[in-house]
């Protein structure tokens, strides 16, 4: 038996294999973990770039949430960091463009057949924008944001010409364009000749204002295309292609901003409510559950207009000037602005029947292909949606042609009917960018906006016409209390159940502008990274775009 004071002896061979077995373990454990996570990862990626799957591989390294339907672009993806730096290299594949389209569609619920192939094509379609050779025309649909796009137009383009004079004389922010406010205002004679002595420039880039250009030939030719014809045949003048601009909004939001400001004047009447309860040191109110009742505010207009202007009846006194309601209740009495008291008043009125049904349709002339281009201006298409043995112009139909005629893929598309696209396959690649050749061809999209989303349509709009984004958006009459604030979710659901057609219009346009936001991040973000390629000017282009946050 060894000494206390002896040498441990060496434990036995078997001992020291276990004991060198479990360190070994030990140390497989992080490796094994980093291997696990990486064919996990491996895994996450196949099915996020698989057809099937629900969300698009936008970005090759990092996954991407779910997107729900109607979510706002920025929503829907994950891995970009804040800021205005290039985050990244451009990571937005051709091979992806089929599933990229498919759940754009998806996301606004779009039920042509042919939706996911006409947003695939906007991929391909290319900015062919030429100051040189193209003159734009803004149709301001009224309450859809048109002032702000009208100054943002002023102060890009406009400024682009020496004495800031790159906007046609004679356009308005929020009226029409008048032939002779162009000549009064640009001092060019009417009828002048050739031989005149004076020489006249024509520096003019662009035009605006609530006149619709559409159509611009056959018998029903705008007074507008009209007017353009006369103005590019003046001396000195030379023709040009005219391409439109055009801005849309939501259909429930579009008519409670028509009916609260056009209408009604409601939005003045609020705001002096509030004025008054501020002085008093009471908080603002704009819903009904805050105590707003716009019917009582209609009530002591009504009360006020009548003891003023006719008190005895029908018989204003002859030295009163009437405005358009006071006219009303003059006539026909304190039932007449009825439909003045609320939403739901305005919806069972004979004034929404006659005046605010199928609002988008001045956008482009008509919503199906198999329309004439204003056939007939004040008639509801809704006839058509709702009435089987008809035309059958279903909303799929109505989501088609905006895909095709919004969306700039035909520049062929004339004022005549036809049978729309059955094949719109044949579509090719950059179709538009071989210009017009058809003299009978309408002019054709380049831009076009929503409300909704502001910022990134100003963002597509200096992309396209290639300027700096101005150091802030302008903003007009936005109100503090939102006119929707009166009109409920019932209210939204009633307008969508009788205006198919607008909502058609207003979810196809939404998709397409998913899809040009994408295209656009990531064209500045490949520019940027190739900076060398460009030169100073387009440099600090692209900068720009990035610093204003057009890539966020």
């Amino acid at each position: 038996m060894p000494s206390p004071t002896s040498k441990k002896q060496k434990p036995h061979a078997p001992y020291r294999l276990k004991l060198w077995c479990a360190r070994l373990a030990l140390a497989a454990v992080p490796c094994y973990l980093v291997a696990l996570f990486s064919m996990g990862m491996r895994a996450t990626q196949h099915m996020l770039t698989s057809p099937g799957a629900t969300t698009h591989p936008l970005l090759s390294g990092a996954p991407l949430q779910r997107c729900p339907p109607g979510a706002p672009l920025k929503d829907c993806r994950i891995g970009e960091s804040g800021g205005a730096s290039i985050r990244g290299k451009s990571r937005l594949r051709s091979e992806s463009y089929p599933t990229i389209a498919r759940e754009i569609a998806a996301k606004w619920n779009l039920t042509s057949a042919e939706a996911p192939h006409l947003l695939e094509r906007q991929f391909h379609r290319t900015n062919d924008y030429n100051p040189a050779t193209d003159f734009l025309h803004f149709h301001h649909i009224p309450k859809t944001g048109g002032t702000t796009l009208s100054d943002i137009l002023n102060d890009t383009l406009g400024a682009l010409v020496d004495g800031h004079r790159g906007i046609l004389p004679g356009s308005e922010r929020s009226g029409p364009i008048r032939r002779g406010t162009f000549y009064l205002r640009s001092g060019i004679p009417p009828n002048r000749t050739d031989d005149a002595e004076e020489a006249y420039s024509f520096p003019y880039m662009a035009s605006y204002g609530h006149t619709r250009l559409r159509p611009t030939h056959g018998p029903n030719k705008t007074e507008l295309a009209s007017f353009f014809d006369e103005y590019f045949a003046l001396p000195g003048n030379s023709q040009k292609r005219l391409r439109a601009l055009g801005m849309l909004r939501e259909p429930m939001n579009l008519r409670a901003s028509t009916h609260a400001m056009a209408m009604c004047g409601l939005n003045g009447r609020v705001a002096s409510l509030n004025w008054r309860r501020e002085r008093k040191g009471l908080k603002r109110i704009c819903t009904p559950e805050e105590g707003l009742n716009i019917s009582k505010l209609v009530d002591g207009a009504v009360d006020k207009a009548i003891a003023e202007k006719c008190p005895n009846g029908a018989k204003p006194s002859h030295a009163a000037k009437l405005n358009k309601h006071e006219a009303l209740l003059c006539s026909k009495g304190r039932s007449a602005l009825d439909f003045c008291r609320g939403a739901t008043q305005l919806l069972n009125s004979d004034q929404y029947k006659s005046t605010m049904r199928s609002s988008l349709r001045p956008l482009m002339g008509r919503f199906a292909a198999e329309e004439k281009m204003f056939f007939d201006y004040y008639r509801s298409a809704e006839a058509f949606l709702n009435n089987s043995t008809s035309q059958g112009f279903a909303p799929a139909k109505v989501e088609e042609y905006t895909l095709v005629d919004l969306g700039g893929l035909d520049t062929t598309i004339t004022h005549a009917a036809y049978k729309g696209y059955n094949h719109p396959k044949q579509l090719a690649a950059g179709k538009s960018d071989a210009g017009n050749t058809n003299n009978d061809a309408e002019p054709d999209f380049l831009w076009f906006g929503i409300t909704e989303r502001m910022k990134e349509s100003a963002c597509l709009l200096y992309y396209t016409l290639g300027v700096k984004p101005l150091p802030e958006t302008p903003e007009h009459r936005v109100m503090k209390c939102s006119p929707t604030s009166w009109w409920s979710e019932e209210h939204r659901e009633e307008v969508r159940r009788r205006e198919r057609a607008d909502y058609a219009v207003w979810r196809a346009a939404n998709a397409i502008l998913d899809v040009r936001v994408l295209k656009m991040r990531e064209d500045v973000r490949a520019k940027l990274e190739d900076s060398k390629s460009l030169s100073q000017k387009e440099a600090s282009q692209y900068r720009a775009l990035a610093d204003a946050g057009c890539l966020d």
